[in-house]
C-alpha cells in the first residue's frame, strides 16, 4: 500500500507513462550516442588544434652549404 502511495505521489495529474525502452534502445541511447558524441568533437578539437605541416625549406639562416 505504501508503494502504491508512493507512485502517486510522483505522478502529475493526467500524466501517462509511455511504453518502455528496450535493451538495444537503452544501450543505443545512454551509451553509443554518447560515445559517438565525444569522438566527433574530440576529433574535431584534434583537427583545429594540430600543428599544420611545413613544407621543407631550407633556410638561409639555418642552413649553411
Amino acid at each position: 500500500m505504501i508503494s502504491h502511495l508512493l507512485h502517486s505521489i510522483a505522478q502529475e495529474d493526467g500524466s501517462l507513462p509511455g511504453p518502455g525502452l528496450s535493451a538495444l534502445e537503452t544501450v543505443v541511447t545512454y551509451i553509443l550516442v554518447p560515445i559517438g558524441i565525444f569522438l566527433v568533437i574530440a576529433i574535431l578539437s584534434w583537427v583545429i588544434t594540430s600543428p599544420r605541416r611545413r613544407k621543407s625549406r631550407d633556410s638561409v639562416i639555418t642552413h649553411i652549404n
